[in-house]
């Protein structure tokens, strides 16, 4: 039987979605090749055909499920920017968000993991970190260097304020931890 030729990049592409999961939810040293296999429904040696080890499929999660839904930003018009801008931070800094850690951002899960991991997911993620810093750039008031130092801080603000909230019970705290960092990104953008 033959495969499409694209069957081997729609394998791996599938065993990313599927095994990311896991491994967002029970972290990097929580969840073993087994258990990412077969939440894939592969086999462990189909993890480390397509991906080499399990820090090799580390560093593809982060390839492939940072910044994309930042893309809605890439837009011609300013004030749709700086509203869609608004809209993801607003949707990043919920309690849903907090509380869905499986289908959610891969950078506010794992980022401690990456910070352990090896020089080339760290390399992968600083060039796709940067990538989302590129896209909430021109969504910022300021000149050009001031634009990069406050899309690094809203960077820096969802992530710690998601990872935060996560590691609070449900309640006050949590809630005041998102809002926090919420109301500080809209001041922000409204003073520019």
């Amino acid at each position: 039987m033959r495969y499409a030729k694209d069957h081997k990049e729609q394998a791996r592409a599938a065993i990313l979605a599927a095994a990311a999961r896991p491994l967002k939810e029970k972290g990097f040293h929580g969840v073993g090749v087994d258990a990412l296999a077969a939440a894939a429904e592969v086999t462990s040696g189909a993890i480390y055909s397509h991906f080499g080890s399990k820090e090799g499929f580390l560093e593809q999660v982060i390839r492939a499920n940072v910044s994309p839904e930042f893309e809605a930003l890439d837009v011609a018009d300013e004030d749709e920017r700086r509203r869609a801008l608004l809209a993801l931070v607003r949707a990043y800094l919920s309690a849903e968000h907090c509380e869905c850690v499986a289908d959610g951002c891969v950078l506010a899960a794992l980022t401690a993991d990456v910070a352990r991991a090896g020089d080339a997911v760290r390399e992968v993620y600083q060039l796709q970190v940067s990538r989302m810093v590129a896209l909430i750039m021109p969504a910022l008031p300021g000149e050009s260097d001031e634009r990069r130092q406050r899309a690094w801080t809203v960077v820096a603000c969802i992530i710690g304020a998601v990872t935060v909230a996560r590691a609070l019970p449900a309640g006050a705290h949590r809630d005041a931890v998102l809002q926090s960092a919420l109301r500080s990104i809209e001041d922000s953008l409204a003073h520019g």
